[in-house]
């Protein structure tokens, strides 16, 4: 129960002993019990990557970039890499399972518990002032570290097509795993994007077995490289200036952006740009009405659903899957926002308690 369940339909290490699993793939797709019905969607899914092992979709990326590292046989087998958060918590963990050591350059807004997350797997972190919310100062960076990996004879760990395709291959799953899990047809598909490397991935694997879905690429306001470009239909994406407070999804460089529109444009899926503020009220939502505990930058999908059926632009009868990308565990303090103001009393009696439970209903 791996992505490796798909060896046939990807790059993957031919000797089997070089590929590594921690059991990430193979999530759930759960129908909405709450939520579609009250946008008056018949047919909404949420596709959990939360249970992956290290709680996003990232561990599909992991499992092959590391599995690619081993089978390269360096004699100082090394992962160097680049995160804003789930990124570098699954390359840490899928090092640890190597036995590899994991060196990490971090955007330096990434939030503690995530940070706290790869420094349990003995991964060793160095956060880089402007680091992914600055466009020039990123792309320095993951230009200068692609020159490192060199030097050091071992493979950059981004998350990205431009940078590690064999390690992006493992995300196709996703498309592989959906098209299984609804035989019938799906008609839409809504991913949050930063680089756009998960909506390419999902694209691409979706055309890589002939099973047709619009791809939707959604993003904050305040990152909005892809979204806005591919709705009005422009040819390429663009830098911005980001000021999302989504972690996650911090990503002012294009990256992947063009090849991400054009291929979200060949599928018939569209843009979508939501507010900080539209996608905690979603976070919430999954959580109180759904019972998915899920970050921010894992709501973004079903805010971009929510609105463009606001706006008429999903048929009610279609079958939709927003992509649910990673658990709440990951952003401590945008749980403690969801929840401010709310309190545990302590009681001294059973008595109490079953006075309040009493005022409760």
């Amino acid at each position: 129960m791996s992505i490796w369940k798909y060896s046939d339909q990807l790059p993957s290490p031919p000797p089997e002993k070089y590929r590594l699993s921690l059991g990430e793939g193979e999530t759930p797709l759960i129908a909405s019990r709450s939520i579609g019905p009250s946008l008056g969607l018949k047919h909404l899914y949420f596709k959990l990557e939360t249970v992956n092992p290290s709680g996003s979709f990232k561990d599909r990326f992991a499992a092959a970039a590391l599995s690619h590292l081993l089978a390269s046989e360096s004699k100082s087998p090394l992962c160097l890499g680049t995160s804003s958060g789930n990124t570098g918590a699954a390359l840490a963990a899928y090092s640890a399972a190597a036995g590899i050591p994991c060196i990490l350059a971090i955007v330096d807004t990434a939030p503690q518990a995530k940070l706290s997350q790869m420094l349990a797997y003995g991964a060793k972190l160095i956060r880089i002032r402007s680091f992914g919310t600055d466009p020039k100062c990123t792309s320095e960076i993951v230009e200068k570290l692609q020159s490192l990996s060199t030097e050091l004879g071992t493979l950059c760990q981004v998350s990205a097509f431009q940078f590690a395709p064999l390690a992006m291959a493992g995300v196709q799953t996703i498309a592989h795993e959906l098209a299984v899990q609804l035989p019938n047809g799906i008609n839409h598909v809504f991913a949050p994007a930063g680089g756009g490397g998960l909506v390419l991935a999902v694209a691409r694997g979706f055309d890589s077995i002939g099973h047709p879905a619009a791809i939707h690429c959604v993003q904050p306001e305040g990152n909005d490289t892809i979204a806005s470009a591919l709705r009005n239909g422009d040819l390429q994406a663009s830098d911005c200036e980001c000021t999302t407070q989504v972690s996650g999804l911090q990503v002012a460089s294009v990256i992947d952006g063009h090849e991400s529109l054009t291929a979200c444009r060949a599928s018939g899926g569209t843009g979508h740009t939501v507010t900080d503020d539209t996608i905690f009220a979603f976070q919430r939502h999954l959580a109180e009405e759904e019972g998915i505990f899920a970050e921010p930058a894992a709501a973004v999908a079903l805010a971009g659903a929510a609105q463009a059926s606001a706006s008429g632009q999903l048929d009610p009868d279609s079958h939709i899957v927003c992509l649910v990308t990673g658990s709440g565990f990951k952003d401590t303090s945008s749980v403690e926002r969801m929840t401010k103001n709310q309190d545990a009393p302590l009681v001294d009696s059973f008595a109490e308690f079953e006075s309040l439970v009493r005022n409760e209903i």
